[in-house]
């Protein structure tokens, strides 16, 4: 029986893991090549 709560319990923890994941993707914004890059640019430049 404690093993049966235990498997549950870790389902339950993996199932909201993951959904927090995907929703987390599912929101990102995509960055362009500038935004990504702009900060190590400007460094490069300053050299």
């Amino acid at each position: 029986m404690r093993r049966l709560a235990f498997v549950v319990a870790l389902l339950a923890v993996a199932s909201a893991g993951i959904s927090a994941s995907f929703a987390a993707v599912h929101h990102a914004k995509t960055l362009t090549f500038a935004e990504r890059f702009a900060p190590a640019l400007e460094l490069l430049a300053k050299r």
